[in-house]
């Protein structure tokens, strides 16, 4: 590749992810296959660190996103939903596509969703259906305190759905230990694929608010409970009810093998050390974060660009110049106003951040800053 990807996501993948990515293609039934494709649902599940259901969809987040609200609600239906930047955003639209009657929580861009906000929130609205919401939100690398906001749920009994695409693999997440009943990722950020799969934990209880449920009319292909009565009526040949994406399980089972292998608690350091470099860097270079080090997300910063200076001049001139992708500013709040680096994955290092530093001095000495 000519360039250096460095965006929040899809990330550059290791040479055996690439390797199995190109492989012949494998059918999508079989003892051999289904031995491969039942692993890579136990890897997912060491992952999100659950003993619950795992399915694998094919589709981006979004799509995972998608059947989970549809999957678990009805139209009609009250849902409490976290926003404080564009993804928040994204979830409301996705809410208001399946006829809900959306309450938001909403905190300033740059600030973490409250607790504290939550609590109030369910205590006067007591028949929500769900908590919606976002952990990492990467349009202004912010983590939400998802652990704190689940457990004002959980005393409620609502059911919690996290959009975890950017943060699983690369930021904390306990599926079980914080009670959350659907978690949608992704396999193009911190799981180290490429793009094109929706990873999707589902709980107990998501199972049977769904199956209480039976005049949702959501459809069928993104209808999780489709996905449950293929792995369950045709599990020993044919566990979904598509035919599998087998070169991109493979590619992600290979992900899944090398994050496991190195560890996520290590990843996260490493992923830690590297948003600390950067952050010390810039601030030499006289930007500033988007947020302060205490709310630093591990695997992407957002920097405020120089005054007067569209931030997109410095995503084309890293890119023209110095052959690095970043990412500019999402939604319109923040376009011209940010930019944004990823720092996720196996195959960025302090050599990479030190790369997007020395581009950056550059494009300042050359107007003059």
């Amino acid at each position: 590749m000519p360039y250096k990807m460095m965006i929040p996501g899809p990330v550059s993948v290791e040479e055996n992810v690439l390797r199995e990515m190109g492989s012949p293609v494998r059918a999508h039934h079989g003892a051999e296959w289904l031995a491969i494709y039942k692993e890579t649902i136990d890897l997912l599940k060491l992952v999100f660190k659950t003993r619950s259901d795992v399915h694998i969809l094919i589709g981006s987040g979004s799509a995972g996103l998608d059947a989970a609200i549809g999957s678990l609600t009805a139209p009609g239906e009250k849902v409490i939903v976290g926003k404080n930047g564009f993804f928040g955003e994204r979830l409301c639209e996705i809410c208001r596509e399946y006829g809900l009657n959306i309450v938001t929580v909403d905190s300033p861009l740059g600030e973490p969703l409250d607790p504290a906000a939550f609590a109030e929130t369910f205590d006067h609205h007591p028949d929500a259906a769900a908590l919606i919401m976002v952990h990492l939100e990467t349009a202004t690398a912010i983590v939400n305190p998802l652990s704190e906001i689940a457990l004002e749920a959980n005393k409620r009994r609502v059911p919690v759905i996290v959009d975890a695409v950017s943060s699983l693999g690369g930021v904390p997440l306990e599926f079980d230990e914080w009670k959350i009943d659907i978690c949608v990722s992704a396999s193009q950020k911190c799981l180290g694929a490429p793009p094109g799969l929706a990873t999707v934990a589902i709980s107990q209880l998501a199972w049977e608010v769904m199956d209480a449920k039976p005049q949702r009319n959501h459809g069928w292909y993104l209808n999780l409970q489709t996905w449950r009565r293929f792995a369950e009526e045709w599990a020993e040949w044919h566990p979904y009810p598509v035919t599998m994406a087998t070169n991109n399980i493979l590619a992600l089972r290979a992900g899944l093998r090398s994050l496991l292998a190195d560890g996520i608690e290590k990843r996260i350091q490493h992923y830690t050390q590297l948003a600390l470099r950067l952050r010390d860097g810039v601030r030499k270079l006289g930007l500033q974060p988007f947020t302060p080090d205490d709310q630093l997300a591990p695997v992407a910063t957002a920097i405020y660009g120089p005054t007067g200076v569209p931030t997109g001049e410095i995503v084309h001139y890293l890119f023209d110049e110095h052959d690095i992708m970043i990412s500019g500013g999402l939604g319109e709040s923040l376009k011209d106003r940010v930019f944004r680096v990823g720092h996720m994955g196996k195959m960025i290092n302090e050599e990479d951040i030190d790369a997007v530093l020395d581009g950056l001095a550059q494009f300042l000495s050359s107007r003059g800053l």
